[in-house]
């Protein structure tokens, strides 16, 4: 996809205030010189974030060669939550 079309799907779906999606609260969008980019979003599910990428493939096909999603918490949260799990599992 040409540096033209893949402004005019973000126009699009910027102008029509569909991105971003209600329950996507974007933290933070960069972009790379050479076309890749990081999103960093809270979400109130999994299904937004969905909605928030499949709405830029729908409105652009071929507008991301590729995507990685992972949800993240803060570390303290994740040790926390980690040994939670490794003292139920007795280690």
């Amino acid at each position: 996809m040409s540096v033209v079309e893949r402004a005019q799907v973000a126009q699009k779906l910027m102008a029509a205030g569909l991105f971003p999606p209600k329950g996507v609260n974007i933290l933070r969008w960069d972009a790379t010189p050479d076309g890749w980019g990081i999103l960093l979003a809270e979400a109130n599910s999994a299904a937004d974030i969905d909605a928030a990428l499949n709405m830029w493939r729908a409105a652009g096909t071929g507008f991301f060669k590729s995507t990685r999603t992972a949800p993240a918490q803060p570390v303290q949260e994740a040790l926390a939550q980690t040994g939670e799990l490794l003292k139920a599992l007795g280690a």
